[in-house]
């Protein structure tokens, strides 16, 4: 999906969660498709249980406005049946032909109350980590990096990835978000 930002007509994107690369997605036993009204989507990907979560998505920046900055997101809302997403944190990344950055995030803060949760506020642990932060379509988010478009044709590879080894399951995936960032 594709939209330009009002204020600076710039472009930005969503890949769905189809156009994702999600480890075990084909299997009904780890992960179902369904639609969700609030989706923009026809489908989003529910996970019912795994103990290795990962998911990447790609793009290409000759697609996105050139010397931009761009931030990476992914979009994602918990089921009421989640569990084991608030055990350990995240490792995000964002890969490019010249860069490589990574850091951590958690999925869920489940002992958060509703209040934080309706705020448009970046929240972060003790450690610095960050939390998904709300959004104002409904869904949460989680930054997974920033990278520059450049001039070029570069491939951006974005990921999420938790091998906790622990069981976990309730993360409902709509896709991931390549938007410019407010400088």
């Amino acid at each position: 999906m594709f939209k330009l930002e009002k204020r600076s007509g710039k472009k930005s994107y969503i890949l769905s969660a189809r156009e994702l690369s999600v480890a075990w997605s084909s299997d009904p036993m780890f992960w179902s498709w369904r639609s969700t009204p609030e989706s923009r989507f026809a489908e989003v990907a529910e996970l019912r249980t795994t103990s290795w979560l990962e998911i990447e998505g790609k793009i290409r920046t000759k697609i996105l406005t050139p010397n931009t900055l761009y931030g990476a997101y992914l979009i994602m809302n918990i089921s009421h049946r989640a569990y084991g997403l608030d055990f350990a944190p995240c490792e995000v990344s964002i890969v490019t032909e010249k860069k490589v950055e990574k850091g951590k995030t958690y999925l869920y803060h489940k002992e958060e109350n509703q209040l934080k949760m309706e705020t448009l506020v970046k929240e972060e642990d003790n450690e610095g980590i960050p939390y998904p932060s709300k959004r104002e379509d409904g869904w949460m988010e989680i930054e997974l990096g920033e990278f520059f478009s450049g001039e070029g044709n570069v491939d951006v590879k974005m990921s999420l990835r938790e091998v906790g080894y622990r069981l976990k399951g309730g993360l409902v995936l709509e896709g991931i978000e390549v938007r410019p960032k407010q400088v």
